[in-house]
């Protein structure tokens, strides 16, 4: 395992919840009492969210999101890393 991986789970995490908590609010919502939605966009339900339920609730579910967000992240970075060395290592060959 290695931990320098971990300041790069967090920043992912830590940035991504709250758009995630918006797109899923908007997924799940439904027509109050005057037929109308509660968020009719990403960038409303980022002000509105917090104004209703605190700051805080942009980043509920941190712990879980972390642990599975992160290790998403990481795999990304290694696929990225070893695919630009298939490639070059590739195109260097051929020629």
């Amino acid at each position: 395992f290695d931990f320098w991986f971990l300041p790069l789970r967090f920043v992912y995490c830590f940035t991504s919840l709250p758009l995630d908590i918006c797109k899923t609010r908007m997924q799940d919502q439904k027509p109050g009492p005057d037929g109308k939605l509660p968020y009719t966009n990403i960038l409303q339900a980022l002000v509105k969210i917090p104004q209703q339920e605190g700051i805080l609730a942009l980043w509920k579910g941190f712990g879980a999101y972390f642990a599975r967000g992160g290790g998403h992240t990481v795999g990304m970075f290694i696929f990225a890393e070893q695919y630009k060395k298939f490639v070059k290592n590739y195109y260097s060959s051929s020629k």
